[in-house]
């Protein structure tokens, strides 16, 4: 029986790809438990495209609403090009309870199987939480696929979608500044590991600089601008033996 792996996880545009501890922002199809933001509506949409290949694009949309009693984020993102296509579209639930917050997503995944076969498709939840040991320090956990669900295409071929298992952590040792961990693992490939810090040095301007380890280095540098309630976030990973990854983001909050 053959396995392919399909990814299309949305990447954060914290650096180093780290969300799993980061209540100040959402991104989604990562940590549901994030989606805990003052703002009661916030819209965003992000690109990223992998080693300058025009077919190793993805683009995502999303809107959250925050509210005293349930938050609820919608999210649609779309992978591929015109032989290979990989769509996500996703609901998520979340509440903050004093130090800790919980988050959960239904999410509906979609390939395109090539002509004959079609679109394939399967449900995929999300789980995740956060706490607050401190006024400046956070913990989270987050799984994505947590049962490790596939998509059966044919009789004697099935795709295994990624399973994601993270832990981070959050420092907020001085204003402005956060210092993350994140361990992430995925039983069907490998597992990474990310560092990153990031410094709001005037209240217009983000710098950001991290590192990941999944089977080799990758050195990530970004820049965030912040404009009232308008958010715009570039960053870059280097990867040595493959390229450059560019990812984008422009966001917009409503209080």
């Amino acid at each position: 029986m053959l396995e392919i792996i399909c990814i299309i996880l949305t990447s954060a545009m914290h650096i180093g790809n780290i969300q799993t501890s980061r209540t100040d922002s959402w991104t989604t199809f990562q940590n549901p438990a994030c989606l805990v933001q003052p703002a009661r509506f916030q819209f965003a949409a992000q690109y990223e495209n992998e080693y300058l290949l025009a077919a190793l694009n993805t683009a995502t949309i999303q809107m959250g609403y925050c509210n005293p009693y349930i938050n609820i984020g919608v999210g649609f993102s779309f992978y591929g090009y015109s032989k290979y296509q990989e769509m996500q579209v996703g609901l998520t639930l979340a509440r903050r309870f004093g130090r800790f917050s919980i988050g959960i997503g239904a999410n509906y995944y979609t390939i395109y199987a090539g002509d004959d076969l079609k679109y394939k498709g399967t449900f995929i939840p999300e789980l995740g939480v956060t706490i607050d040991v401190t006024e400046n320090f956070t913990i989270g956990a987050f799984s994505y696929n947590p049962f490790m669900q596939k998509i059966r295409i044919t009789d004697d071929e099935k795709r295994s979608v990624s399973s994601v298992y993270s832990l981070g952590t959050d420092y907020r040792f001085y204003k402005g500044f956060h210092w993350s961990l994140q361990g992430d693992y995925d039983p069907v490939t490998t597992w990474r590991i990310a560092t990153s810090v990031e410094w709001q040095c005037i209240d217009q301007l983000i710098l950001k600089i991290g590192c990941y380890y999944r089977e080799q280095v990758v050195a990530c540098l970004g820049v965030g601008m912040r404009f009232d309630n308008l958010q715009i976030d570039t960053n870059f990973e280097f990867n040595p033996r493959l390229g450059l990854i560019l990812k984008a983001r422009i966001g917009y909050m409503i209080p």
